[in-house]
């Protein structure tokens, strides 16, 4: 299910205007829940795989 939701915040995150804290709300009670979570799949944090990859 982790992998799922953290599947889901990363496109989210490539292709849609919503802030880290609005796309952690997703399944996370807070941001830095969802912060180290997304490490743990993708091991960069939400904000640099966004910055790195968005564009792209």
């Amino acid at each position: 299910m982790k992998e799922y939701r953290m599947k889901s915040a990363s496109n989210m995150l490539l292709h849609e205007d919503k802030s880290i804290s609005e796309i952690a709300a997703v399944g996370y009670k807070s941001q830095s829940k969802f912060t180290s979570a997304f490490r743990d799949i993708f091991q960069i944090l939400p904000t640099a795989y966004q910055k790195l990859y968005r564009n792209q």
